[in-house]
């Protein structure tokens, strides 16, 4: 029997192994050390490559932080397009949204998010390029819930408003948890927000449903 040739990978394949590796490796580095304590030069090392490549890749500290930041933002987005395509016709949808705000605003990379947002005020290159991975990616899912509750025979400026209404708490609860952490009234809190965003969301699908009821009597 013929020994089994390994597969060469191209130049490309290679070069895009490289990226990852440094952007993998940037990433834990970040989660340790904040964005403060985060030094391109132990990067390198730490992904198992030599400095040029990572150069070749990434020629400056904040192209090296924009991709960090486009890749947590893609992963969330992705775990929450997952999320909406695996709801049933016969689930809550505000739990759904709550659960996924929840997700995201209450994990590390948002917190990461956060920190570089405050540091990115002295750099325009990272600012810009911080806020429009974040605007790219956050539209991204919202455009996504939107599209859902419009299926949900929401019009759009109520399903809107409805997704204002989870997001904004869901992300005003998690930034208040980062200096003052109390899980049961986050949790209580959690819970009244889900009960206005459950009754306005009832509140905009029967409106519909009784114009066309008045409409029809004043035709009778």
């Amino acid at each position: 029997m013929a020994p089994t040739k390994s597969v060469r990978k191209t130049q490309l394949e290679r070069s895009l192994e490289t990226r990852e590796k440094i952007i993998q490796a940037a990433i834990q580095m970040m989660w340790l050390h904040g964005y403060a304590g985060f030094r391109v030069a132990d990067v390198a090392e730490s992904a198992g490559v030599s400095r040029g490549a990572q150069t070749h890749h990434f020629p400056s500290k904040a192209a090296l932080t924009i991709a960090v930041v486009d890749t947590l933002f893609d992963v969330a987005a992705e775990s929450s397009r997952k999320r909406i395509a695996n709801i049933k016709p016969e689930d809550d949808v505000i739990q759904g949204m709550i659960e996924d705000a929840s997700e995201f605003f209450l994990g590390k990379d948002f917190s990461m998010g956060l920190d570089l947002l405050a540091s990115a005020e002295r750099d325009p290159e990272l600012r810009d390029g911080v806020r429009t991975a974040a605007k790219r990616t956050r539209f991204l899912v919202e455009d996504m819930w939107i599209g859902l509750l419009l299926s949900r025979g929401l019009p759009r400026d109520d399903a809107e408003d409805v997704l204002w209404l989870t997001f904004s708490a869901i992300r005003g609860l998690a930034v208040r948890m980062l200096w003052q952490f109390d899980q049961d009234r986050f949790d209580r809190l959690k819970k009244t927000t889900y009960r206005a965003a459950r009754d306005l969301y009832e509140e905009k699908r029967r409106i519909p449903t009784l114009k066309k009821s008045r409409n029809s009597g004043e035709e009778n």
